[in-house]
């Protein structure tokens, strides 16, 4: 497979929102993906749509979690739902379960939605590349950008890339930072030079690619609860709703 690429997954769905199609394209081309989730997202507001606090615009109606068949979530167990979507959109992408490694668990410490600091990040990543096969070469690093977003648990991540590259740039001399789709005409996006855009290479990446997203609006009580969609539908009508190929806006 040649030298890992890690990609640095702050919260479920941020992987196919920011990174879909470079992920869909590496695994194309025989590259060792490899996915660090630092969080499962247990902090998100769409618990109280799914609890049925808070009505869905992309619902349309309030939710009943008696009348639909599921227990009211806690963190945790949104935790674990939003964790099975993420699994089930790498899977469309082509990454399989034993890829994907969580953040807590590498570094022996809660890693909290809201609060990923960016040293916790780089002894995330440290962890992770450490246990590749240094025969197969350094690795390629993915991650948010670490400017053009809001998000302090996105900021967090990318600035804990840049900064592995910046204290050995050997090492990590491979390292892309994707923009959401928020933030795809962003005015901070003028101070970073050499961002691009990374479209399909073939009908087959965009099938890939609209799938994954479609993980996230999948509705079947008790298994499947739509997690991705109740909470950032905008975001997935950028990429899943348009007729033109989903797309990935990178820069260094």
């Amino acid at each position: 497979m040649g030298r890992p690429v890690v990609f640095c997954v702050p919260h479920p769905d941020d992987e196919t929102l920011g990174a879909g199609v470079p992920i869909a394209e590496h695994v194309i081309a025989s590259r060792d993906v490899r996915i660090l989730l630092m969080t499962r997202g247990t902090g998100s507001g769409a618990i109280r749509k799914l609890n049925g606090e808070n009505w869905s615009p992309w619902w349309g109606v309030d939710h009943s979690p008696a009348t639909e068949g599921y227990q009211p979530f806690t963190p945790e167990t949104m935790g674990d739902a939003r964790y099975g979507e993420l699994l089930a959109a790498l899977g469309c992408l082509g990454v399989t379960a034993d890829r994907v490694y969580e953040a807590s668990t590498l570094i022996g410490e809660p890693v909290l939605d809201g609060s990923v600091t960016q040293d916790q990040a780089r002894r995330a990543i440290l962890a992770l590349v450490d246990m590749l096969d240094p025969a197969a070469g350094n690795p390629g690093l993915w991650g948010p950008s670490w400017l053009v977003d809001n998000n302090p648990d996105h900021i967090a991540v990318g600035q804990a890339i840049k900064a592995l590259g910046a204290a050995d740039p050997v090492r990590f001399a491979d390292r892309r930072h994707w923009v959401l789709p928020p933030y795809w005409q962003d005015a901070r996006l003028g101070q970073i030079a050499g961002e691009f855009w990374d479209l399909p290479t073939d009908v087959f990446i965009e099938r890939r690619v609209r799938n994954a997203c479609r993980a996230y609006a999948a509705w079947a009580p008790p298994h499947a609860f739509a997690f991705g969609y109740h909470s950032v539908p905008d975001m997935f009508a950028l990429m899943d709703g348009s007729t033109n190929p989903p797309k990935a806006l990178i820069h260094k």
